[in-house]
């Protein structure tokens, strides 16, 4: 049973430091060509001033230096290893850089663009209800305007109103020129509904405080 473990350790980590490499060798290098050049020659120093960079400049010339010295690093080992070894991962990085940036531009930045939207959308919710409620009861502390009721209705909100500006453009081609009229119209609709009962409570109040004035 350790053996089975140790192994798998074993395995896991060595998948995790070929990865790696091949990731360091895909982002260093162009082509398989410029990964199997001979080690270059020492150029001669060039001196000059650092008046002439600005601090952009030279922070981009302390990364190329940094990314340089890694390949020369690499350049060091001989030819050979490097055709047999190092080319078939550089390969690999490129596969894996070129997947990841397909996932990212496909997946994972339309999700993150949804998810920034949708929180924005539910603190700009539950600002502009939590000020029409202060107005409509002064006297109500903020705890309970935010109660735990206040903020899933605002959430439920915001989700239908998201889920709106989702699916409505696949049926309504000119959306996106109306969308923000669109979502402040939906935005009053959710706020109307997570206000009503606030406005039902401050009515009956003002009709029973009136019944009472006539008595008297």
């Amino acid at each position: 049973m350790k053996e089975n473990n140790t192994r798998k350790k074993v395995g896991i980590g060595l998948l995790a430091s070929l990865t790696s490499i091949s990731l360091l060798l895909g982002s260093l290098f162009d082509s398989a060509q410029e990964l199997k050049k001979e080690y270059p020659k020492t150029s001669k120093a060039v001196i000059e001033s650092i008046d002439d960079y600005s601090k952009d400049d030279l922070e981009e010339n302390e990364k190329a230096d940094f990314k340089q010295k890694i390949k020369n690093l690499i350049y060091r080992i001989p030819v050979k290893i490097r055709t047999v070894f190092f080319v078939p991962l550089w390969g690999l990085g490129n596969v894996l850089i070129y997947l990841f940036n397909l996932t990212f531009q496909t997946l994972i930045a339309p999700i993150l663009h949804l998810l920034l939207s949708f929180v924005v959308q539910t603190l700009i919710l539950l600002l502009v209800i939590g000020i029409c409620i202060k107005i409509f009861f002064p006297d109500l502390p903020w705890s309970k305007i935010f109660s735990k009721k206040t903020i899933i209705a605002v959430i439920i909100g915001s989700l239908f109103m998201s889920l709106c500006d989702f699916i409505i453009p696949y049926f309504w081609k000119d959306y996106t020129f109306y969308r923000n009229l669109a979502r402040f119209i939906l935005g009053l609709i959710a706020g109307a509904i997570i206000l009503k009962p606030f406005i039902k409570k401050k009515l009956e109040h003002h009709v029973s405080y009136e019944i009472v004035c006539d008595d008297i």
